[in-house]
């Protein structure tokens, strides 16, 4: 099986974790982020460098695009104004900068492994589809690929 991980995308994700630990996520975190929020890197709103899906705030540069989320228990497409990064670097340590500093992330910041870090996040980043078992997700993402192995701190 072929590592879909390509070099400069792990290199962000090890950049980023070592910028914002221990509050940030582990790289293995961000790399099966990456993964599941944009296949591998083939599905993100076009010309954004935006991997994670993040939202555009005012006067940020930004792209629309169609998203799924759930709106009042309804599933719906509507469109959205996403963030615009200059490079994935970029992207990686907005990302993470977001999980370090946001107060609704404080069980991940508190997170000693990947695991926690990826099972704090449940139900609170990934908002599209209802019911997603997202931290299960990211786990048996980090899992299959051993994405443990590009963690800058391990864990204890």
């Amino acid at each position: 099986m072929t590592n879909p991980f390509p070099a400069e995308v792990i290199a962000a994700a090890q950049a980023a974790e070592k910028k914002w630990y221990p509050r940030g996520p582990f790289a293995s975190v961000s790399l099966a982020q990456w993964a599941l929020e944009s296949a591998y890197g083939r599905a993100m709103p076009a010309d954004s460098d935006n991997p994670f899906g993040i939202k555009a705030v005012e006067g940020q540069p930004s792209v629309v695009a169609m998203t799924h989320e759930t709106l009042h228990g309804h599933y719906v497409e509507l469109p959205q104004r996403f963030a615009k990064y200059g490079s994935l670097e970029e992207a990686f340590d907005a990302h993470a900068k977001l999980l370090a500093t946001a107060p609704c992330y404080h069980a991940a910041q508190a997170a000693q492994t990947p695991d926690e870090y990826a099972m704090a996040l449940q139900g609170i980043y990934a908002t599209g589809i209802p019911g997603h078992p997202y931290g299960q997700a990211l786990i048996a993402l980090m899992k299959t690929w051993d994405l443990y192995q590009f963690d800058v701190q391990h864990a204890a």
